[in-house]
């Protein structure tokens, strides 16, 4: 990969689905933008992501993440579309359907208000009964007692949209920087001026941080709080020649989902392990992973195992997204902290960041979201 340009507009510190949609909505505003990833493109919590693209059950989020959520998930097929028409890679994405069982009597009328809660938010949500839960999904299980069905439900290979986000954004002038670590930001009063990496110094007018879990440790020098934790989530693949689900498959007492892919593979997960950086799985999380199998879609015990994994969320302490300037420094912007929602905010994140860099103000973010947030927390405490 050559350099196109010496001095980038802004450099992306982080290639995962966050940093690769960032660094194509800018190179698409023309922006000359380098991006570092220190490790592989699309590797890391993208190849342990489930990939949905769905309405689900998020009434618990506050209204600021509700909204950027329904946006984002509005505006995927846009972003699908583009990123295929442009590079000719397939991302696979496909609407399936999202189908949340009432393993219980008792959930029963909670997924009823759950569904006309979505429908009051525009979404396309069926109360099925037991009977016509089996008929849309024979997979689940014969003690069902009914099911809500999201229409609007969809998964995405995330490896391959982020890959073709990169390729988007190359196509446009952006260089990308594989197996690059970030050593130091180089400050000059409330300015970074380069990005050293263990190779080389990257001048910059700007600095987009989004190294997910990693964010919080590469600011860490600058004295500012970014307090970033990793939340690991494991996760089994298996073959889905025999058997295999129509929908997506959750329920409202399960962490986990069943979710079928457009390679034929379907997945199974996940864990919520917060605090844990390694990434290889546990015996523990496998068996949970299987379990959400075994009460979702039990004929899939049957399967064989095609791989096992984990990847790294990253969390924050409040489990919402920080997304805005660091306080302090006038061209040192963040976007991390997503945690589970990374796959399906990745669009509006781009959207708002790229915005905000244009205009040079975070008026258009949500002050919720910002990483001052933090700061002020710990000027209260």
């Amino acid at each position: 990969m050559r350099r196109l340009e010496p001095h980038p507009d802004v450099v992306v510190i982080g290639g995962g689905i966050i940093g690769a949609t960032i660094a194509f909505a800018l190179a698409r505003h023309g922006w000359r933008v380098t991006l570092i990833e220190r490790e592989t493109i699309g590797d890391g919590a993208s190849v342990a992501s489930a990939g949905i693209v769905s309405p689900l059950d998020q009434r618990q989020y506050p209204t600021e993440l509700q909204q950027l959520l329904w946006r984002s998930l509005r505006s995927y097929p846009w972003l699908v579309g583009t990123l295929q028409e442009e590079t000719g890679l397939s991302v696979g994405y496909q609407q399936w359907g999202t189908l949340l069982l009432a393993e219980s009597e008792a959930e029963v009328p909670m997924l009823q208000e759950l569904g006309q809660w979505l429908e009051g938010a525009g979404f396309t949500a069926e109360w099925l009964d037991g009977p016509a839960t089996r008929e849309s999904e024979p997979l689940a299980p014969v003690h069902v007692q009914g099911g809500l069905l999201i229409e609007d439900g969809a998964s995405v290979l995330v490896p391959q949209l982020v890959r073709a986000a990169i390729i988007g954004a190359q196509q446009r002038g952006a260089t990308v920087l594989e197996h690059t670590a970030v050593v130091q930001l180089e400050v000059a009063g409330e300015r970074v001026v380069a990005v050293q990496t263990a190779r080389e110094r990257l001048p910059t007018d700007t600095v987009v941080l989004a190294a997910g879990a990693w964010s919080g440790q590469l600011v860490a020098p600058l004295g500012v709080p970014l307090p970033t934790v990793p939340v690991k989530g494991q996760m089994a693949l298996i073959d889905g020649s025999s058997s295999r689900p129509r929908h997506i498959i959750g329920a409202l007492g399960a962490t986990g989902y069943v979710v079928p892919r457009a390679d034929g593979l379907i997945w199974l997960g996940t864990t919520v392990e917060r605090g844990r950086w390694g990434t290889r799985p546990t015996a523990q999380g496998l068996w949970q992973c299987i379990d959400t199998a075994r009460r979702l879609a039990p004929a899939l015990l049957q399967e064989e195992i095609h791989l096992v994994g984990a990847g790294l969320r990253p969390g924050t302490a409040d489990d919402l997204p920080i997304l805005g300037r660091l306080p302090g420094w006038r061209n040192l912007w963040v976007a991390a902290g997503h945690f589970r929602l990374g796959v399906m905010l990745a669009p509006v994140t781009a959207d708002l960041l790229t915005e905000a860099l244009e205009k040079e103000s975070e008026d258009g973010l949500p002050g919720r979201f910002s990483p001052r947030r933090f700061l002020e927390s710990r000027t209260e405490s």
